[in-house]
């Protein structure tokens, strides 16, 4: 993904939006070389006078994804949306690849990025997931956005190096920070894809809640001459949230890139 459970309902998304990054004067600071080719893209027509933009595009497409999903995209229904043909879109975009790309560059430019700070820095990668995860469990399927693709749009690419900016000021070696930022994405797509099928299943909170009840009481329930270990251990199966087993999650990762990182400097 780089080249290199359960949470609380939440629809709220942090509220600072993160700017790229700028020079002294105020203008973007260096362009970006062209991205790698997509086998599937066509040619971009020429724009006619529209009123259309890349950015009202990504809010139309945002829109239809968290109404229908991934399967429900398309570049029709984007353009339904905004009151247009679908022909006049493919001058700003290239086809439902490049659409999913822009989705999850816009979405993952909304999470907060710190300034990275040796003392806090596990914490700051848990804020900044947790933030990432909470952005992607409010839109539906978007972790799918996000799952397979090599950063190499400008919000992504700045929550990428910002990322990997944190963890180096951990003490981790390049090796574990270039490794580790596939792993921390993975598991905070994943983690936010499984949330989603809850959060946008049509169930209330309350048939969620009693979901996981009769599951708590199933394994309760389970014979420990069969199956000895989950059933000693199905108390604590039950007792946490899906914000704690979210959060151990990073908590392994994080100590788990740090083992691994001093392991590799000892065998050196």
């Amino acid at each position: 993904m780089f080249y290199t459970i359960r949470m609380p309902p939440s629809s709220r998304e942090p509220k600072r939006v993160v700017k790229a990054p700028t020079d002294a004067a105020g203008a973007v600071s260096a362009a970006l070389p062209p991205p790698p080719r997509r086998v599937s893209r066509r040619p971009k027509a020429t724009p006619r006078r529209t009123g259309l933009s890349v950015e009202s595009i990504v809010a139309a497409a945002i829109a239809v994804l968290d109404e229908s999903g991934v399967a429900g995209l398309s570049m029709r229904r984007v353009a339904d949306q905004l009151g247009t043909g679908a022909a006049s879109l493919y001058a700003y975009v290239s086809g439902k690849d490049e659409l999913l790309e822009l989705v999850f560059d816009e979405l993952i430019g909304r999470v907060p990025l710190p300034e990275p700070d040796p003392k806090r820095w596990r914490e700051q990668v848990r804020e900044s997931l947790g933030h990432l995860a909470e952005i992607l469990i409010a839109h539906r399927d978007a972790a799918l956005a996000g799952l397979g693709r090599i950063p190499t749009s400008p919000k992504a690419l700045a929550g990428a190096d910002t990322l990997a900016a944190v963890l180096r000021a951990g003490g981790l070696s390049d090796r574990t920070v270039a490794l580790g930022l596939d792993q921390l994405l993975l598991y905070v797509c994943a983690f936010a894809f499984e949330q989603g099928l809850f959060e946008h299943s049509g169930m209330t909170q309350a048939e969620i809640d009693e979901y996981f009840e009769e599951i708590d009481r199933f394994y309760a329930a389970l014979p420990a001459a069969r199956f000895p270990v989950l059933a000693s251990i199905g108390d604590e199966m039950a007792a946490y949230d899906g914000e704690a087993r979210f959060r151990f999650g990073l908590d392994v990762l994080i100590a788990g890139l740090e083992a691994v990182d001093r392991g590799g400097r000892r065998a050196s």
